[in-house]
């Protein structure tokens, strides 16, 4: 547990050795050498949030175009319009596969609605566990990957691009409840009930560590399936772990980060917390080269769509 706190707390301290850095730097001091340590022990790390390398674009647009989103129920909204807005943007955006976690309808515009929408650009599609996945390849076969005692899971489809066959597993590891937990603790200020406030933190701590425990055990499941597909892989979703945590580095085993092989920028995905944590993956097989990767700027849901092009 010490260790998946220093992981949460990660952006913070990089931020201020940054900072000490560049201060020491100025001020000629002999103590500049405690921040370069500790930044040169988190290079992975940061490498793994910012990257400066631009990727060469080589693909001519005949590469496999993923996308992975955590809709967040398309933000709550009961008429559809913001899951016909997205569907617009990811046509224009060529997608050819297209993962989404917290999938389903609401309101008035049902899950069938929700079908409705995407199934004219996306022929093929394999749906469970609040989960989708959409494509305008061939699905050979699908199935369900169950995690015990959790409404999370993950599901997986064999797709056919061009006579080659490849996996996309899409996941939802177990979640963190922040969200949940700030509404209940804001309610709780707002009617200045300090000690309500006080044991929801509490309470949240226990939950938090009993949460990490979680996604580590449902990471060794999908690890175990990762290494007994003999097809090329892409492992996307909402990992709901930063970089460098158990969940992270279990999940990536052998395969390639695709923000590592063809992002530049900040990767940060998740949109609270001032946009300072990295929780929305695309890993894929070192077989599968990266051409292009993009975190979406996008208002609808907490999280930001995480799009990559690959050739397989």
């Amino acid at each position: 547990m010490f260790a998946a706190y220093i992981s949460l707390g990660k952006p913070a301290l990089v931020i201020i050795n940054a900072v000490l850095l560049v201060y020491w730097l100025i001020r000629f001091k002999y103590w500049v050498w405690i921040p370069m340590v500790a930044l040169a022990a988190n290079y992975e790390y940061i490498g793994s949030m910012y990257q400066f390398y631009n990727p060469e674009k080589d693909s001519n647009g005949n590469g496999l175009k993923v996308l992975t989103y955590n809709v967040h129920v398309f933000g709550g909204e009961i008429t559809g319009f913001s899951a016909k807005e997205f569907a617009g943007i990811i046509e224009e955006k060529g997608v050819d596969v297209a993962c989404f976690q917290e999938y389903r309808g609401n309101g008035d515009f049902t899950d069938k609605d929700l079908y409705n929408t995407y199934s004219r650009q996306f022929p093929y599609s394999f749906i469970s566990h609040s989960m989708v996945i959409y494509s305008r390849y061939p699905i050979k076969q699908s199935q369900i990957v169950e995690f015990p005692n959790t409404g999370n899971g993950a599901i997986w489809a064999d797709i056919e691009v061009n006579g080659k066959t490849v996996r996309i597993i899409n996941v939802h590891m177990q979640t963190t409840s922040f969200d949940r937990m700030r509404g209940k603790a804001a309610q709780a200020r707002d009617a200045h009930n300090i000690e309500a406030e006080k044991e929801i933190y509490l309470n949240y701590t226990d939950n938090l560590e009993s949460n990490i425990l979680r996604r580590a055990e449902q990471s060794k499941v999908i690890a175990s399936l990762v290494n007994e597909t003999e097809v090329p892989v892409i492992l996307c979703g909402d990992f709901n772990d930063t970089p460098g945590t158990y969940t992270y580095e279990t999940l990536k085993g052998d395969l390639k980060d695709g923000f590592r092989t063809a992002g530049s920028g900040y990767a940060a995905t998740y949109r609270g917390m001032r946009n300072l944590f990295r929780i929305d993956y695309i890993f894929h097989s070192p077989s599968i080269k990266g051409i292009d990767y993009e975190v979406m700027p996008y208002e609808m849901s907490d999280h930001n769509p995480v799009f990559m092009e690959v050739s397989l």
